[in-house]
Formats: C-alpha cells, structure tokens, sequence
C-alpha cells in the first residue's frame, strides 16, 4: 500500500510543475523530495513523471493517482485545522466555489460576520466547474451554485437554497425596451450565459410553455461582465438572474424589459463532496449561505406580497 505521505509529495510535485518546485514550496531539498519520489515510484513498479527540461510532466500512472493524492493532502490539512479550530484557534484555509448569484446576492450578507469570527481563515473564492471533481480533491472545500440540469449521484450532498427568477434585460432605448410578453421577444437575437445554462433552460422552457418558438441565441459568453457589455453595446437581448441585474443596474446600464410571464432560473445549492467532513469554519460558512438564501427568499416573497 502506498504511503499516505508519499501520494501527498506526488499531489504538491504535480501542481507544482517540478521536484525542485516542490521541495521549496515544502521546506524541504530537492535530493530528500527525489529520493522520496523514487521510493514511491519503486514501491509501485511504475513512473510516476517524466522528467524534462521544462519540469515534470505525470504520466498515465501520476494522473490516475492525482485524484486520490490530492485528497489525501486535503484531508489531511483538514484533520489539523479541525483539531486546531476545536481547541478556539481562529484559522485555517477554506476554498469555496461560488456561482454569480452567490457572489452577487449572498457573500454581502456572508462575509462580514465570517470575517468576524474567524478573523485568521484564509477565504479563497473561486468560480463553480460544472465537472464538481474538485469537490473531492478538497478544492473547493463546497460550492454554492446553480444545480445542472442532470441529477447529481450518490457521491455529492446537495442542500436547497433558492430558486432564481430570470430577468430579461435589454440597452436603453432598445426598441424591445418596453416590451410586455414573451411574444414580442420573438425573432430578437438573444446573448446568454451559454446553451447548457440555467438561464438558458429556464428562457427556453418559458417560450415553450407560451407556444413560442425557442430564442435565437446568436452569441454566448460566461463571463458576468463580458455579458453585459455585449448587451450595453448592441441589440443583443440579454438574460441573467433578476437578483444579479438589481445588484449590477446601477453598473451596467441595462434595463429589465417588464413582460408579464415568469422565467423560472437556476436552483441554487450547497453541494460538497459526501464523504467530506468540513472543518468548523467551514460548518458555520455553509450555515452562512444557508441563512443569507432563506432571509432573501423571505424578502422577496415580503416583495410579491406588497406588488399584489
């Protein structure tokens, strides 16, 4: 059996790019590091890297082993971490993967009181990978993030957070600014997240749903900003979560078009890997979110209900 040790120096090696690398980022010498790769590369029978000019480079037997390499280390700092924020240390690192609407409509409710009680956690932030492999390598150590279209296996734990509403937005003076109903949309050329996105989904289910045929999305970009200035500046159609557009109107100029039908978007979940035991800080980050999404949920209901 491998030396849980030895597959955390395979996992800091491969991100790292080189032995060398490596060792400094480990505090340790380049001969200890290689000397310790060989053992682990002789107890196997197989090469792990090869080594050239430029670095190290895994092969077929490094990348299969990176997947589990990878969680051993993370679980292993995790298990300290946990030990340590147990007995009242405030610190540690947590990696959390979070989607435009918990960017935008969740983290400023988050952050302060985190930042308040776990004033020595590094918070790194970083965009969700709809492949969620990460989640078992402990990077990210959770996501909060629009639920895919296919059903999650039994390998991830999802908890519900909010169910979105899609805005259509729209440059002022856009002749489709004043727009009432899904009908009048029809033949606009439309700018999206991407084809696979919630909010395509949702855009599309509502034209179905309205005996339409689906919007013609001629442009897609993922990024927020990117979206948003294709629509600034030009007749693009654009659709995004109505809590996105209210945090982001000021900045972006863009205008909600007032049609009359609900666009349901994404839903919006924790999801982490299940095997994975998060450390307190990350416990109470993940109550956070919970927390921030059911206190919006409530206000826009408190919303719909002084509307009606």
């Amino acid at each position: 059996m491998p030396d849980p040790a030895a597959l955390v120096l395979l996992a800091e090696i491969a991100d790292a790019g080189s032995v060398t690398a490596a060792a400094r980022q480990l505090g340790s010498s380049q001969p200890a590091v290689s000397k310790q790769l060989r053992r682990l590369e002789e107890s196997l029978g197989v090469t792990l890297f090869e080594r050239g000019l430029r670095g190290v480079q895994a092969t077929e037997y490094g990348l299969a082993l990176l997947p589990r390499a990878r969680a051993i280390r993370s679980q292993a700092r995790q298990a300290g971490e946990d030990v340590q924020q147990r007995r009242g240390h405030k610190e540690g690192r947590l990696v959390v993967a979070l989607s435009h609407f918990a960017t935008m409509a969740l983290l400023p409710q988050v952050i302060p009181a985190f930042r308040l009680r776990w004033p020595g956690v590094q918070l790194n932030i970083v965009p969700p990978s709809f492949q969620l492999g990460g989640l078992r390598e402990g990077a990210p150590d959770f996501a909060v993030m629009s639920l895919p279209a296919e059903q999650l296996g039994p390998e991830f734990v999802t908890r519900a957070l909010y169910a979105t509403t899609v805005s259509v937005v729209v440059r002022p003076g856009h002749a489709l600014q004043n727009a009432e109903s899904l009908s009048q949309l029809v033949g606009a050329q439309w700018v999206l997240p991407s084809l696979e996105s919630s909010v395509a989904r949702g855009l599309d289910r509502a034209f179905q749903q309205a005996g339409l045929a689906s919007p013609q999305c001629s442009v897609t970009c993922q990024t927020l900003t990117g979206l948003e200035t294709l629509a600034r500046h030009s007749d693009l159609v654009a659709a995004m979560p109505m809590e996105v557009h209210e945090s982001r109107m000021q900045a972006s100029g863009l205008c909600r078009v007032p049609i009359q039908e609900t666009i349901d978007g994404a839903r919006v979940a924790i999801v982490r890997w299940s095997d994975a035991q998060p450390t307190p800080a990350g416990e109470e980050l993940e109550e956070s979110f919970v927390q921030a999404a059911y206190e919006l949920a409530r206000e826009q209901a408190r919303a719909r209900g002084r509307g009606a």
